[in-house]
Formats: C-alpha cells, sequence, structure tokens
C-alpha cells in the first residue's frame, strides 16, 4: 500500500490496491491487475507496444524509488513486471522490499550527480560517504579508475579494449588493495538494477542506462538548483571568501614547508615510495614462478625417495614420501594457474 500510494501521482506505474476489510493476519487481498509478463516479446511485438518505452519506465521507476521515495521492489525479475494494455508497468509480489534512510538516500543523490557530471573526485568522495570504499593513502589510483569507469563504461558505445587496456594497471591495484567494501543497501540496489539492465537489454538491443537516466538527472539537478534559496547562495559566498582569507593568510607557510620539502628532498633527508604496478606484477609473477621452481624440486626429491624405499620393501615411508610429492604436485598445479592468470591479465592491459 505504501509503494502504491509513492506513485499515485505516476499514470504509467500500477500497484495493486490493497482491500483492507478483507485483509487478515493470514489473508492479504489484492486487486486483481492482469497483463502481459514484461519478457513475453512475442505478446508485446503482436500488440504493437513499445519495447523501447517499456525499458525506460523500468529504469526510471526504478530510479524514483531510489533516489525519490527511498522505498524500492528489492526484487524486480521479469516474473513481478507486466504490462497494461496502455503500455503501463504492472508490480507485483512485494514480499521484498528495501528502506533506504533519508541519509543514505542524500549521499546516493550525490553519487548520482556526481556520475552525472564525470566527476571523479565527487564521485569517490560518495562512494567513501556511502561506506562503499575504504580510504587508502592510494586514492589517486582509485580516484583514475573511477574516471575510466565514467568515461568509458557509461558511455554510449564504449570501447571494451580500449577501457580495459586504460583501467587495467589501477584496477589491479584496486583488486589487491581490496578498498571497496559495499553495503547491504547498495548491493541490494546494484542486484536490482543488473536485474533490470538485463531486461532493458531483452526489450531493446539499443538499451542504454545512460541515456535513459540522462532526463531524469537533469529533472532532479534543476529541482535542486530551484531549491537553492538566496540566503544559501549568501552562505556559500561567504564560505568562498572565507576559505580565500585562509589559504591566503596561509600560504607564506605553505611556501615554507614547500622550500623544506625540497630542501630535504636535496639531502636525501626524506626518501620518496614510487608504486610501479608494471614491476609489482613482475615480481609478484617471478615469486610464484620461483615457488612452482622449489615444488617441482620438493615434490621430485619426495617421489624418487619414494620409490627408492619401495623397492627396498619398506611401503609405510614410501606412501608418506607419495603422499608429500603428491602435496607438492598440487602446490606446483596451483602456482602454474596463477601464473596463467598473470599472464591472461598481461594481455588484458
Amino acid at each position: 500500500d505504501r509503494f502504491r500510494r509513492d506513485f499515485r501521482n505516476v499514470n504509467w506505474v500500477r500497484v495493486p490496491l490493497v482491500y483492507w476489510d478483507y485483509t487478515a493476519r493470514n489473508v492479504l487481498t489484492l486487486e486483481y491487475l492482469p497483463g502481459i509478463k514484461i519478457n513475453q516479446l512475442d505478446m508485446i511485438n503482436t500488440l504493437g507496444y513499445s519495447r523501447s518505452r517499456i525499458s525506460s519506465r523500468a529504469i526510471e521507476a526504478y530510479l524514483m524509488q531510489i533516489l525519490k521515495n527511498g522505498f524500492y521492489h528489492a526484487d524486480p525479475h521479469p516474473g513481478n513486471l507486466a504490462i497494461d494494455v496502455d503500455e503501463a508497468l504492472i508490480y507485483y509480489d512485494f514480499g521484498m522490499m528495501g528502506e533506504i534512510k533519508s541519509s543514505t538516500r542524500e549521499r546516493l543523490l550525490e553519487l548520482f550527480f556526481a556520475i552525472y557530471e564525470k566527476d571523479s573526485k565527487k564521485v569517490t568522495q560518495s562512494l567513501i560517504d556511502l561506506g562503499a570504499l575504504q580510504p587508502t593513502r592510494d586514492m589517486l589510483s582509485v580516484r583514475r579508475s573511477v574516471q575510466f569507469f565514467i568515461d568509458n563504461l557509461l558511455s554510449y558505445t564504449p570501447d571494451q579494449q580500449q577501457t580495459l587496456a586504460a583501467i587495467g594497471e589501477d584496477l589491479f591495484t584496486i583488486a589487491t588493495d581490496q578498498t571497496f567494501r559495499f553495503p547491504s543497501t547498495v548491493t541490494f540496489v546494484g542486484k536490482a538494477f543488473t536485474t533490470l539492465e538485463g531486461i532493458g537489454y531483452t526489450l531493446d538491443p539499443d538499451f542504454s542506462f545512460v541515456k535513459i537516466a540522462a532526463p531524469y538527472a537533469q529533472e532532479l539537478l534543476d529541482i535542486r538548483q530551484k531549491q537553492r534559496s538566496a540566503t544559501q547562495l549568501v552562505e556559500e559566498i561567504r564560505k568562498q571568501a572565507d576559505d580565500a582569507r585562509t589559504h591566503t593568510m596561509s600560504m607564506p607557510y605553505r611556501v615554507q614547508r614547500i622550500q623544506k620539502f625540497v630542501e630535504q628532498l636535496e639531502s636525501g633527508d626524506l626518501r620518496l615510495r614510487v608504486r610501479v604496478l608494471e614491476s609489482e606484477r613482475a615480481a609478484r609473477k617471478a615469486t610464484t614462478l620461483q615457488m612452482a621452481t622449489i615444488y617441482t624440486v620438493l615434490g621430485g626429491t619426495l617421489l624418487n625417495f619414494g620409490v627408492m624405499l619401495s623397492n627396498q620393501a619398506s611401503n609405510g615411508i614410501a606412501s608418506v614420501s607419495f603422499v608429500g610429492a603428491g602435496v607438492f604436485l598440487t602446490l606446483f598445479i596451483r602456482s602454474m594457474q596463477r601464473v596463467k592468470q598473470f599472464d591472461k591479465f598481461e594481455k588484458m592491459i
């Protein structure tokens, strides 16, 4: 009933009405809303419905749930979505719903605007505010990766090979550091968006999430700008003036610190640590190959030792040697699999 009220002013979204007089603890009585399942393409084509319009509405309705209402359907698979005679969306099965707190919704809005504006710095900060990203000392590679995602993966016609080549180095760093920690809310939303994206591509081969989201983002942006009153504008100007005054007053101290920093570099009192990702990868691969060699030598030695003992009728000790050789053989196979993964990754970048 709450979900239905959220869409009471949207004529292209239908939610069954709850008949409270016939509803009890163990009985839920809903309005009968028949429709065509959203993945029944033959029926949709026969009736002449616009598949692109349907896919756009599915995404826009979900954006409204996440960014505007804060109450969303957490399981929007094709079995729970249908099309009415006027191409309106019909939602079913409200057993899995999610609620987003106002503070989280504000942060999601900031993330949404930052992605729309293609501002990697704001996107990174929004992910940190959401608790989805843990700050590290090497945030530059994270921001660069985010920027590549925005510029390429969210573009209309992304060049996958070019994207992988450009982003590979930084993705390797992020995967190693494991900086991303997505909360459950973000995970459920991401799962739902993935499902809807699959529905969108099924309905429309030219489906583009960015094209659908752009008008909605612009509408939210316009509303946001209108809500900014003259008082807020004055406060912002005052804050900028205070920041400018503070930076001006602290400038001599900063220049002094820079000069001291340069002097320490020249005298050798200060050393810079620079991460070279290519060298790190090569070192990891070399270490893995070295361990594989050691496993081979140890396994071969134990195997020969076991054969020799078995010939001397020392079957007990020989069995232990064979088991040890098998363990080292397993470790060798795993090491070579890791080497293949390194080679595969290097080909990608």
